[in-house]
Formats: C-alpha cells, structure tokens, sequence
C-alpha cells in the first residue's frame, strides 16, 4: 500500500480505518501538518482505535507524493512491525534508560536494526534524552526522524502515538527493517572556528569572549556587505546557519533565528566549550547537499529493489529556497514520489557516527519494499 494523503481527520479517519483492514500493512508512520491540525480531543479518540502500532508527529509542513503542504496528514504505511512507546522528555537521564529498558528487552534489541524517533522539536532536555537513546541502543541501530512541532514556536501535542497526543514527548518505534541513510546539508564556512564560550541552553552569549551577535554580525558584514540587525537579523541569518566543528563527520548545522541584546537564540542547544563556524550558501549548494544525501542512501542500498523511500528536510530550508523548494524535490524523487515531514531538526546518524539532531539539513531514508 503506497503513502496516502487526508486532507482532514474525516479523510483520516477513512485511510486509517483501510489501513487497518490491510494484512500487508503491518503498522503506520502518521505525520500531520501543522495549520489546522485536530485539537487532541479529536486525534486520540482515532488514535486509540487504530488496532497496529503507529508513531508520528505534526509538523510545519509535509511532502505528499512531491507537493509540501501545509494542511492534513501523510500515512505512511509499513510492511513491518514497529514496537513502540511513548517517553516524557521531563525524566532524568537514569530514569529515561530504565523506561526503555523495561519496554525493550535484550532479544528485541539484539534483532533491531533501526529506529523511528518524533520529538517535540521544543521539548525540555531533547539533547540529553538523544545522547540517552545513543547510549541504550548504541550504534548498532539506524536512527531515522525529526522535531515536530509549529514555526509560532507556541507548544503543543505534536507527538502522536496509539496512546494519544503528547506535548515535550519522544515517540520510538523499533523495527527489524535495516534503514539506508543519506545525511547532508550543502553549507560551507566562511571564517575560521569560533569558541562558544558562554553558553545557556539554546543561547549563545559570547563567542571568543565576546557578545555572540557581534562576532556573528562582523563575519556577516565582511562576507556579504551587508548590514545585520536584530529587526532584519532572520531575513538574513537564514543564509548564514553555524556548523559545529566534528571530528570524522560533515559539520552539524545549527539555525539562529534571533538575536537580541547581544544573544543568538538557536532551534537546537551549542554547548559551551564547543566551536563553530559561520556557514554560507546558496540554491546550488543546498541542491547539491540533497544530491550527496540521496547519493549516500543509494549507496547503502545497492541491493535494494524498488526500496521506499521518507525525506525528512528542514523547514528552514524551504524558507531558504521557497519556490526554488521544488527543484529540490526534483533531485531526490529519484523516479519515485517524495514523501515526508519538513520538521524542526533532523535526527539522524549518518554512517557510523555519534547520533545526531541537525538543522538546515536533509536526510534520505530507503529500505526494501515488501514483495
């Protein structure tokens, strides 16, 4: 059974309840559209009676067979089992990995090859509860999945699970199905690295011991001539995201969408001590990343035949590209309709590296269609 599109929970309603019928769908990734989404009276009423385990998420946008909207729901259904559960993003590190172990048992785990993860994209300690999920499954897994969320940055239940609709919430599902990743962004630097060197959750207060705005501005400056304040700051920040420097692996793009009284306020948290460079691109070399990363994927999946296919891309990207989106989408279709979220960060691990949420970035998944 191929993705389908419901424009409203009527619509919703109806997919779910064939999807539900359907012995070759054996669960289903739900990701909704943020303007206009179902109150959570609405969605957990539906959720709970959908009988197969099914995760997701609302987020600012979704792709539907190569169109981004901002209305409905994408059904993605799969051909294998997901075990699934649902985890507050409140609890304490050693409280989060007894929760997974008392879900997750050492067969499961040892058989698991991948796993779906949809957070709450402004959730509180997200960046401790992914370094928690890295260190209870390892890397022996592939991790595919994104923030949800609204760009009015205002919280709400962007979590969906079978249980219901969750705010500051992680969803999992764990599978047996290998992934075939593809991760990649198409932003250079254009300066040297940059200490971070007070920090405060997603602030940057100073680098180089400096206001963090006026070391950001006056690289800005020097590079593009043009004058950055903090009532023009995101018109011109979106060409001009940081990437912090990591050892082995393509710099992890990180997307300033503030500056006031001398602070840059970050979608995700830079840690204090971490260094980082200011990054610039353009349409080509944005296409160019959505290239490499649908290159990556294929790569790793030469044995597939006619594999599925989810994109996770940025919504900062879009924002970034705006009409200029759909050749994006022309790059990755690959002969085959994209499918999947514009999210508020990336989680992925891209080869054998350190587990990951990403900004500005695009990330490919494949794996073998069910014959």
């Amino acid at each position: 059974m191929n993705p389908t599109y419901a424009i409203n929970i009527h619509e919703l309603e109806d997919q779910l309840s064939l999807m539900a019928a359907d012995e070759d769908v054996q669960s289903v990734l739900l990701m909704g559209a943020d303007e206009g989404h179902p109150a959570k009276e609405e969605l957990d009423p539906l959720l709970a009676a959908f009988p197969k385990p099914l995760i997701g998420g609302i987020f600012p946008e979704i792709i539907t067979d190569n169109k981004r909207t901002k209305t409905g729901f994408l059904l993605f259904p799969l051909s294998f089992e997901l075990k699934t559960t649902v985890i507050e993003l409140s609890c304490d590190d050693s409280d989060c990995i007894d929760l997974l172990k008392n879900k997750f048992d050492v067969n499961e785990i040892k058989r698991a090859k991948s796993l779906f993860v949809f957070v709450d994209a402004f959730g509180h300690k997200k960046k401790s509860f992914v370094h928690s999920l890295f260190n209870f499954f390892g890397n022996t897994v592939k991790y595919l999945g994104g923030g949800a969320g609204s760009l009015s940055f205002e919280p709400f239940e962007c979590i969906l699970h079978n249980s219901g609709a969750y705010q500051n919430a992680a969803v999992l599902g764990l599978c047996e199905q290998p992934l075939s990743l593809g991760v990649a962004h198409g932003w250079t630097p254009i300066g040297k690295p940059l200490k971070v060197t007070k920090a405060e959750g997603n602030s940057i207060i100073s680098l180089e011991w400096k206001p963090a705005f006026e070391t950001y501005k006056e690289q800005i400056e020097r590079h593009s001539g043009l004058s950055i304040t903090e009532e023009n700051f995101f018109d011109i920040a979106k060409s001009y995201p940081l990437g912090m420097v990591k050892l082995d692996s393509e710099m992890v793009i990180r997307d300033p969408y503030r500056a006031e009284s001398g602070v840059l306020h970050i979608v995700d948290e830079v840690p204090e001590g971490e260094y980082v460079r200011i990054m610039h691109g353009n349409i080509d070399s944005l296409l160019n990343g959505a290239g490499a990363a649908l290159d990556e994927a294929k790569t790793y999946a030469r044995r597939m035949d006619q594999p599925s296919m989810l994109c996770i891309d940025c919504i900062s990207r879009v924002l970034y590209m705006q009409d200029d989106f759909s050749r994006e989408i022309k790059v990755v279709s690959d002969q085959q309709a994209v499918n999947g979220a514009l999210s508020i960060g990336e989680i992925a691990n891209a080869g054998e590296t350190f587990l990951e949420v990403y900004n500005k970035t695009i990330v490919i998944a494949l794996w073998q269609t069910k014959t």
